[in-house]
């Protein structure tokens, strides 16, 4: 959602258009400034952030063994 801020601010001004065009009225503006995010969502989140430090860490030590394995 943060990494598409630009399409959804896009998004969110042509149906604020849409529903005010009748009335005469342009909002000159949309952006989205703050997201609150479901507290599922956060753990979600920090959930696929340790996942891949996991996955680095053993990638790094698999290059270290590799390395090891070729000079010994």
């Amino acid at each position: 959602m943060l990494s598409e801020r630009d399409k959804l601010n896009d998004d969110i001004q042509e149906i604020i258009d849409t529903q005010t065009e009748a009335w005469g009225i342009k909002v000159a503006n949309v952006e989205i400034k703050h997201v609150d995010l479901d507290e599922s969502m956060i753990r979600a989140i920090a959930r696929q952030a340790e996942a891949e430090r996991e996955r680095r860490a053993k990638v790094i030590h698999a290059e270290g063994e590799l390395q090891a394995s070729k000079t010994g």
